[in-house]
């Protein structure tokens, strides 16, 4: 079979600068020119590009064991070591299975109530009535809630400047120039990410004293088959990578989602009457946030088909392998992009409008390809902290709708979107409010 069409552009750099400032746009040409399979270089590799919901089975379920995540995403490994998402094969499963019952449902209650708390807070601060830059404002809320799922940290009594530290480290694992160097970007990443390691292992060792039900509690509890526990210099890994994982993403997702609900005023009369929006102001439940509510289900859903945290999947393939009449050569990438295949009309209806009744009875539109819609990945490394985003997405959203009456958008803003370093609206979402 012949390899796929396509180019492999500049020297080293290939074609990661066009793909990375603009993974839709870059599919888009692509697509136009070669169709759903084509060559280039990204990543310092030849690859594959695969821009069906076929080929996203394909790679991420059915043939996974010929795809590997370590060498899809080997640029960033130097700075996130062994997290989960670059791991393959037993010793993923490993690693996995001790930190999957931390996310067990049974531990949601608990979690709701420190989300709970830290969104109120953050909401009182508003005050009666006036504007907010949203985006800034839940990346303060998900940052200080995600210290205190993941680390057990109050950021206001903090004295270890973590959101600095952090903002130094991230912007290390985001850029494509990979100079170190005490005063390159990518060189502090490596001076922050010590000092955060630093401040985990003492949170570790406190919570291994405790008898808290804390996340870092859970895993430091965390048992295999065999009875071992998961090595401390592990641990510190993968709680850096779950606070990594869960930030961004779950800022843009919710600018997002206000976005375009703040677009289209009567879906957003639909959703506050079933979140109950009129509701007494007593405390969320869990059993409150998983109730049968289709359409914020819908809504959630469908804010990750069009604006997708994760735009872009990175596999090495680890042995020949063959797709859509072309080779896969082992020793290349494979690249998915669900920002461009979740926009397919051949899966969706009008496929660029926000629409989040394509996800009920009786249009589904979801349902016509298992792959076609894959908003927490799929397969062996699906999120696993699914649906702990999905109940801090929700109880935000309740929370808007019950504790304020109006809330519109500012006019005359720029909401195209920004693709690095995770999908978001270019300006800031400025928001009215009254309580």
């Amino acid at each position: 079979m012949p390899i796929p069409p396509g180019r492999y552009g500049l020297p080293l750099a290939g074609e990661m600068i066009p793909l990375y400032s603009d993974f839709y746009g870059f599919a888009q040409r692509k697509y136009q020119r070669y169709g759903p399979i084509f060559r280039t270089h990204a990543n310092y590799h030849k690859a594959v590009v695969l821009l069906s919901a076929e080929a996203q089975q394909h790679v991420l379920l059915t043939h996974q064991k010929n795809f590997t995540a370590g060498v899809g995403y080997a640029p960033i490994h130097d700075l996130m070591q062994d997290a989960l998402i670059l791991l393959d094969g037993t010793v993923h499963r490993q690693q996995r299975s001790w930190m999957t019952p931390a996310f067990h449902g049974r531990n949601m209650p608990a979690y709701l109530a420190t989300i709970e708390r830290i969104f109120d807070e953050h909401l009182a601060a508003w005050g009666k009535e006036g504007t907010v830059a949203f985006y800034p404002a839940a990346a303060a809320m998900t940052f200080e809630l995600g210290a205190a799922l993941f680390l057990g940290l109050e950021l206001r009594d903090d004295k270890h400047h973590l959101l600095e530290l952090w903002t130094q480290y991230a912007a290390g694992v985001n850029t494509l120039l990979h100079v170190k160097g005490p005063f390159t970007t990518y060189g502090r990443s490596f001076i922050a990410r010590a000092k955060i390691d630093a401040l985990v292992r003492g949170i570790i060792a406190q919570e291994r004293a405790s008898a808290t039900q804390s996340l870092v509690h859970l895993l430091t509890e965390a048992r295999d088959e065999a009875g071992n526990a998961m090595p401390e210099a592990d641990l510190v890994t993968q709680l850096r990578f779950l606070l990594f994982a869960s930030y961004d993403t779950t800022t843009g997702t919710l600018a997002w989602l206000l976005a375009e609900l703040l677009r289209h005023p009567d879906l957003l009369a639909r959703v506050r009457a079933e979140v109950a929006g009129d509701a007494d102001k007593g405390p969320l439940t869990y059993a409150d946030l998983t109730a049968q509510r289709p359409l914020t289900d819908a809504v959630i859903n469908e804010t990750l088909r069009l604006h997708p945290q994760v735009m872009m999947f990175a596999r090495g393939i680890a042995q020949d392998d063959h797709f859509g009449g072309y080779d896969l050569p082992a020793g290349w990438i494979a690249i998915l992009l669900p920002v461009f295949t979740n926009r397919l009309p051949d899966y969706f209806t009008d496929p660029q409008t926000f629409d989040p009744d394509r996800f009920l009875p009786p249009r589904e539109e979801h349902k016509r390809h298992p792959y076609s819609f894959i908003g927490f990945g799929g397969g062996a490394h699906a999120c696993i902290g699914e649906n702990t985003a999905r109940i801090e997405i929700k109880a935000l959203l309740t929370l808007l709708l019950r504790r304020f009456a109006t809330l519109e958008l500012v006019p005359q803003q720029d909401l195209r979107e920004v693709y690095l370093p995770l999908s978001r609206p270019k300006g800031d979402v400025w928001l009215s409010y009254r309580r």
